[in-house]
């Protein structure tokens, strides 16, 4: 990738992530990136591509972090990968409320053909992440670990990451273990995940 190029986008998602998507308007944008108009748009048309851009980069950091945080082991049940998936996503959104917090607020809304870059951008992200959940509710349909492997309750149990990550109001411990309670109650086959007998 081109140094200019990236430097712009470090730039932006710097500034995104401390002010927000809608915090900086088009016209105060290219100021206080601290770039000439020039270098900022012969890479991009406008702030909805630059925005497309950063999200690019924080799915990259995203998809990282939970590849690091939850590494196969074999004979984990489907909810037991679940509980860990989810607390993966939320330690990343308590690390990065402000950047992550465009991303989970948008996402998912049905903005149609008239959408954006971005807008898309966000659909496929909120998409992707629902449908690891998907997979680890089948997983755990499977083996006995999960009771329902539908679309609409990975749906729910991303609501339930986002929702008890973004209220902080308790510490990162206390979140965690009500989101294993919240979660098993949601989707465990039999008290606190145990596959039924």
């Amino acid at each position: 990738m081109d140094a200019s190029r990236q430097a712009v986008i470090e730039a932006a998602a710097r500034l995104f992530a401390n002010l927000g998507r809608d915090g900086v308007g088009p016209r105060d944008l290219v100021r206080r990136l601290g770039f000439s108009p020039e270098s900022v748009y012969r890479h991009f048309k406008n702030r909805d591509e630059l925005f497309a851009a950063v999200l690019t980069r924080l799915q990259g950091e995203l998809f990282t972090h939970i590849e690091a945080a939850c590494p196969e082991a074999a004979g984990e049940t489907g909810l037991a990968m679940l509980l860990a998936l989810a607390e993966a996503y939320c330690r990343f959104l308590e690390e990065r409320p402000a950047a992550y917090g465009d991303i989970v607020s948008v996402a998912g809304r049905g903005r149609g053909q008239g959408a954006g870059e971005s807008s898309r951008e966000l659909d496929r992200l909120h998409a992707r992440i629902v449908r690891q959940f998907e997979v680890l509710l089948h997983l755990g349909r499977l083996d006995g670990s999960v009771r329902d492997d539908s679309p609409e309750t990975a749906r729910r149990v991303v609501n339930v990451v986002i929702g008890l990550t973004r209220l902080s109001l308790v510490a990162p411990k206390v979140r965690a273990a009500n989101l294993r309670g919240t979660l098993s109650s949601l989707v465990a086959a039999g008290p606190a995940g145990f596959r039924a007998a």
